[in-house]
């Protein structure tokens, strides 16, 4: 399975991306986001999406997938992006109101030193909005980490009076868009599915005060080969699905004669009793028996 990671700050772009590959790593661009506002808005966009990939492409493997976009809104001609204040703000969306504006978004996937990128634009209508809704917005929402002010998906729709494309796009993640380049990459269509379904018995137990153990045990050994030689789990993505620093993994070993990958790591003992700690080694379980897997690949 080819491995994907997301170069974004988006909380926005992390959710839409899920709608396509459930289990991807997300690092932040190394790079200043500043805009080029000499640039058309398509040229804006993939100068800047480029440039994120640029910057922590060194970083990963070239089988990786690298994912990342910019988004900008334009209208009558001036390039809006994150507004640097909250007057800033104020000033875009009184620009907006009662006007059409377009959004676009340059999307660039990389897999080694092949690029593959291209922009996608929607058509966005805003009712005329008073000084009222346009202090109560800026006063709800956090409007500094959004292009044009304003998030469609958190309560701007309240404002929308047409929309012409893609809203994913306006969201920040054109979904058709980065799923065609991801393909043109040769990202595969798979069926995901819980690290539950496939193995016969997922547990945790509590090894002392400071430990817990993982065991993830097979009855079919076919499985588990499939499970082990596809490095489904490996130290680094239990560590990002932990939050936790890969030299707190003690024990990270597959065991042939019972079929089983034993996973040791350092234990935060959590508030109350001591007493707790076997439920706290079930709370623990589930996010490892609910990990996504790609068990299938369909070309």
């Amino acid at each position: 399975m080819v491995d994907v990671v997301l170069v974004s700050k988006s909380p926005r772009r992390r959710e839409l991306l899920k709608q396509i590959v459930p289990v991807f790593e997300v690092v932040e661009p190394q790079c200043s986001e500043s805009l080029n506002k000499s640039l058309s808005p398509e040229e804006c966009v993939l100068e800047l999406s480029s440039a994120k990939l640029d910057s922590v492409k060194d970083a990963f493997c070239k089988e990786v997938i690298l994912v990342s976009a910019d988004t900008v809104v334009e209208v009558d001609g001036e390039i809006m992006g994150k507004p640097k204040s909250l007057d800033e703000a104020k000033y875009m969306l009184s620009k907006l109101s009662g006007r059409e504006h377009r959004v676009f978004t340059g999307v660039c996937v990389s897999r080694g030193d092949a690029l593959f990128s291209g922009v996608c634009k929607t058509c966005v209508l805003f009712k005329r909005l008073s000084q009222a809704e346009i202090d109560y917005y800026v006063d709800s929402v956090n409007v500094l980490d959004k292009a044009g002010a304003y998030a469609i998906q958190d309560r701007g729709e309240l404002f929308v009076e047409e929309i012409r494309g893609s809203y994913s796009n306006v969201v920040g993640l054109p979904l058709n868009l980065t799923y065609r380049l991801m393909r043109e990459a040769g990202f595969p269509l798979v069926r995901w599915v819980r690290l539950m379904d496939v193995a016969s018995v997922v547990r945790s137990k509590n090894a002392g005060p400071f430990e817990l153990t993982f065991d993830v045990m097979f009855e079919d050994e076919v499985a588990y080969r499939r499970f082990k030689e596809g490095g489904f789990i490996t130290k680094r993505k239990f560590s990002s699905l932990y939050g936790i620093d890969e030299k707190d993994i003690l024990v990270f070993e597959y065991f042939d004669q019972a079929q089983a990958l034993k996973i040791t790591v350092k234990r935060n003992p959590p508030s109350g009793d001591i007493r707790d700690r076997d439920i706290y080694g079930a709370q623990m379980h589930v996010p490892l028996m609910n990990y996504l897997i790609p068990w299938e690949e369909y070309g």
